[in-house]
């Protein structure tokens, strides 16, 4: 009887795989396109913030100036404004730096808010409704309470709308 010689299969050495270039390309290149996606998402991260800051600065400032109006039956006036919304304040709108049973209402912040967007970013002071004026940051009308931004129609967010018409 013939023996079959068993042929010992012998394995080659097995080399170990790497990368290809086009491999290492496509992922180069799938990593260029997000980064250009994140990039283009947080680009602009800054001026949305700013813009959220100017909605919130009115939010509150437009609580706080109905809150003075449900409490003295007027809106506070175009010159005292500051003065009738940060510090304590009688029946008839006068102010004093501390509270008593005459000055009991108030105040309704702490500081004017600064304005976060625009030409006037950094102003605080406040001017009468009426169009754009250089050096405020706020516009306000003591008959109707509307307050909003003092910046020209020019200063628009990411989506152009006009910051004055928030």
């Amino acid at each position: 009887m013939l023996r079959h010689r068993n042929r010992c299969h012998i394995p080659r050495r097995q080399q170990p795989r790497a990368f290809t270039l086009v491999e290492i390309l496509i992922v180069v290149v799938i990593l260029g396109i997000i980064a250009t996606i994140v990039i283009g998402v947080f680009s602009n991260t800054a001026g949305d913030a700013r813009a959220k800051a100017l909605m919130d600065d009115l939010r509150n400032m437009r609580s706080q100036i109905q809150m003075y109006n449900a409490e003295h039956g007027v809106f506070p006036s175009l010159a005292a404004f500051e003065q009738q919304m940060v510090l304590y304040s009688d029946q008839a709108g006068n102010t004093s730096n501390t509270k008593s049973d005459v000055f009991r209402f108030g105040p309704y912040i702490l500081s004017m808010p600064r304005q976060p967007v625009g030409v006037e970013v950094g102003k605080f002071g406040v001017t009468g409704m009426g169009g754009y004026t250089a050096g405020f940051g706020w516009a306000y009308d003591q008959l109707s309470g509307e307050f909003r931004a003092n910046l020209p129609d020019s200063d628009v967010d990411g989506e152009n709308k006009k910051f004055n018409t928030y």
